[in-house]
């Protein structure tokens, strides 16, 4: 159901699901991504590869498309576009057709402004976009940065950026009009829904976003929490070194009596990684995740190495903000009956997708499997993660310093 509002079409589907390319003002992406090829994160198509396999494509009418795009050529009263825009408009329309919301195509510009965007130098505002179908919307709102600061919620449909009109747009090119100098100052106008607010204007400071994709501090008597912005880094093995010197570092401490893993607000990341890290908690031989593939049968991971918190108390945060590898993370939690979930409904992104780069810089985002809990089940934003303890966090708790979603999970664990 959509809604208009001042004369702006505003999408009712601006719920928190996070898009295959969610961007983050100084992160990267936090969609779950493989480790199947040579880099965990981009596989390479050249062009003859996509020719060799049309001669399979037999659901397309391609009379009919000739004909249409002559009676457009002669007719249209405008300019009409080149052979290779055409071309890639004709492949968005045929990702568009398939109604999944996770697909997508990138021109080469588009494909470098996204590439970009992972870059740990870019100047910000510090939130994570996905695209609802028709507009972008604010999926994460990273902690103690300005957009936070500043009050931009996630769920937020950006409507404006410096007074120019932006609905409609794809996250790319969005991220593009709100970045900038560190210092600088951008205005955001977005469309809330949530208690019918309308539309807000936010006056927002960029700062350079630098982010440690895991932190842990001691909580006292014993208990430490973990911190997972995202399963990110440069690849997904020197983010599995990082959390291995984490761990090191709190179990040579010796008087670790039970852990939080706080997975709030992290939008996702490698597969590999999110596995990695459930080994540590998970005894060998259990289901950490299953995943589905086309014409394939279901494969199962089990756990395979000793972890050092394997007979550590634990407790889970999550909220709206948290995606894909962090419900994997949840999920694998509560199917093993290993610990409690504290905090609210998540995401429900239960898609992976391979990131394909074409020989002409162009890219193809594709949904090519499922993800699945050790119980089977499919999470989507229908059927999504349900905390064992469903706990708000607002911004009222936040100005007084109050978090009761971690108090709970302290409470848990004495």
């Amino acid at each position: 159901m959509n809604q208009t509002n001042n004369g702006i079409k505003i999408s009712r589907a601006a719920t928190p699901y996070l898009i295959v390319f969610a961007l983050v003002f100084g992160i990267g992406i936090g969609a779950v991504v493989t480790s199947a090829f040579k880099s965990p994160f981009v596989a390479a198509v050249t062009n003859s590869s996509v020719n060799n396999s049309t001669s399979s494509v037999t659901n397309l009418d391609t009379d009919f498309f000739n004909s249409v795009t002559k009676v457009i050529q002669d007719n249209y009263i405008g300019d009409v576009p080149n052979t290779q825009e055409l071309t890639y408009g004709a492949v968005k329309g045929f990702l568009d057709s398939l109604g999944n919301q996770y697909n997508s195509f990138l021109t080469p510009e588009e494909a470098k402004k996204y590439l970009d965007s992972r870059s740990p130098n870019i100047e910000g505002i510090g939130v994570t976009l996905r695209y609802d179908g028709e507009n972008t919307v604010v999926e994460t709102v990273l902690p103690n940065y300005p957009a936070a600061k500043a009050g931009i919620k996630t769920g937020d449909v950006i409507i404006e950026v410096d007074g120019e009109q932006v609905t409609g747009e794809m996250p790319t090119v969005v991220a593009t009009k709100v970045r900038g100098d560190a210092g600088s100052e951008v205005k955001v106008k977005v469309y809330r829904a949530e208690n019918n607010e309308g539309q807000l204007d936010f006056t927002v400071k960029r700062e350079k976003i630098e982010i440690d994709n895991i932190s842990y501090k001691d909580l006292g008597n014993g208990i430490y929490r973990i911190s997972i912005t995202q399963f990110l880094d440069t690849t997904a093995e020197e983010f599995n070194k990082k959390w291995d010197s984490i761990v090191l570092e709190i179990s040579s401490k010796g008087d670790v009596k039970g852990i939080v893993m706080d997975l709030r607000s992290n939008p996702g990341g490698y597969v590999y990684s999110v596995r990695h890290v459930l080994e540590e908690f998970l005894q060998d031989g259990k289901i950490l995740m299953s995943e589905e593939i086309k014409n394939k049968p279901k494969s199962d991971y089990k756990d395979s190495r000793v972890g050092k918190f394997e007979q550590v108390p634990l407790v889970v945060l999550v909220n709206e903000g948290s995606a894909s590898a962090s419900e994997i993370f949840a999920t694998s939690i509560q199917d093993n009956q290993r610990g409690k979930v504290v905090g609210k409904k998540t995401v429900g992104k239960g898609v992976e997708q391979q990131v394909m780069t074409l020989d002409d810089g162009s890219m193809l985002i594709l949904v090519f499997q499922k993800w699945l809990t050790p119980s089977g089940r499919n999470v989507t934003p229908e059927n999504s993660v349900t905390p064992d303890f469903e706990i708000d966090y607002t911004q009222e708790n936040a100005k007084a310093g109050i978090d009761p979603q971690l108090d709970k999970a302290k409470d848990l664990l004495k």
